[in-house]
């Protein structure tokens, strides 16, 4: 039993000798930490441009100086990746086309970000075409459902889109050799390019033979040839008198801040002289996004910032009014698709 007493005794002290040699010392725990670096690198400069393409700009600057040591450089561009580096170059992609720019650079020292240096430029011109449009056709059938593709005022037509090295392409419908502003895509806004379009070409010549053909244009205003040309008439209608003028009485940004947005509108109906069911063109900005039935309406856009917005009715022959009262809706830059 002394044994086991002895034993006991001697761990106790052993135990209370660790802890004692393992805890810090009391001059120890006051020693203050070393100080915080709040000293930033000096902002880069002399940033400047030593290559321009058609999507890229490759940048250079003079080294920053820190008081410690300047870690690395941050390059960027608003909208665009930013780029780390730690040499004083650095080259910022996926940019568009004869687009100007304004690009920033910033030194870190791990800690602190410097003043930034900056610079602008513009971005090559694109110069090449799209592709031409392809397999223009009469269409027979939309959104998988059978539809009379020709009427008195309207053709719905249909053919496989083109390609381009950069885009975004957009296509113009010529009507007898000219660009038509009454054409209405059919591709709700806000949804991807598909492999082909189809579009309605509105306001046509009653009981008359039309040519079409298309072509497309890219962001570079680079105009591709012409699709194949086809002819189709129209069905026979004698009304000549247009509609009354519609009126937009409210319209505003009913949507979620996110894109499409919609655009929520009122208007009074027009008349029309022999009484017909009318179709109401929703245009933005000139451009037909949508064909209202009722005078309560919900349109989307793709469009960010200020889109105005009109009414034009039409009768069953394609007689127009004149376009109502326009409505500018802002709906804010980050709703773009």
């Amino acid at each position: 039993m002394l044994a086991h007493r002895t034993w006991l005794v001697t761990a106790v002290a052993v135990a209370v000798a660790v802890v004692v040699a393992a805890a810090p010392s009391a001059a120890a725990a006051r020693k203050p930490a070393p100080p915080r670096d709040t000293q930033p690198p000096t902002a880069p400069g002399n940033v400047h441009v030593t290559a321009v393409e058609q999507a890229s700009v490759t940048l250079a600057w003079s080294s920053s100086t820190d008081n410690v040591a300047v870690r690395q450089y941050a390059a960027w561009t608003n909208g665009h990746p930013v780029q780390y580096v730690t040499d004083t170059s650095a080259t910022i992609s996926g940019l568009h086309p004869g687009t100007g720019y304004t690009f920033f650079v910033e030194a870190t020292d791990g800690t602190n970000w410097s003043a930034p240096g900056s610079t602008s430029a513009t971005t090559a011109p694109d110069v090449a075409p799209p592709s031409a449009p392809r397999d223009l056709a009469l269409a027979t059938a939309l959104y998988g459902q059978p539809v009379d593709g020709v009427t008195a005022s309207k053709v719905l037509l249909s053919w496989t889109n083109s390609t381009d090295d950069f885009g975004p392409i957009s296509y113009q419908v010529l009507v007898d050799g000219a660009p038509s502003p009454n054409v209405f895509d059919t591709r709700p806004p806000g949804t991807q390019v598909g492999a082909t379009s189809t579009v309605w070409v509105r306001q046509l010549t009653p009981g008359a033979a039309h040519t079409f053909a298309v072509r497309a244009v890219d962001g570079g205003e680079n105009s591709s040839p012409l699709s194949n040309t086809i002819t189709a008439t129209t069905d026979p209608n004698s009304d000549r008198t247009a509609p009354s003028t519609p009126t937009l009485t409210s319209a505003f940004d009913g949507g979620p801040g996110q894109c499409p947005e919609e655009l929520w509108f009122t208007f009074t109906a027009s008349t029309d002289d022999p009484p017909s069911s009318l179709e109401y063109e929703v245009r933005v900005n000139g451009t037909i996004i949508d064909v209202a039935t009722a005078t309560s309406w919900i349109s989307y856009t793709a469009i960010a910032g200020v889109n105005t917005l009109t009414i034009i009715a039409t009768d069953p022959a394609g007689n127009p009014s004149a376009p109502s009262n326009p409505i500018p809706i802002d709906v804010g830059p980050g709703n773009t698709c």
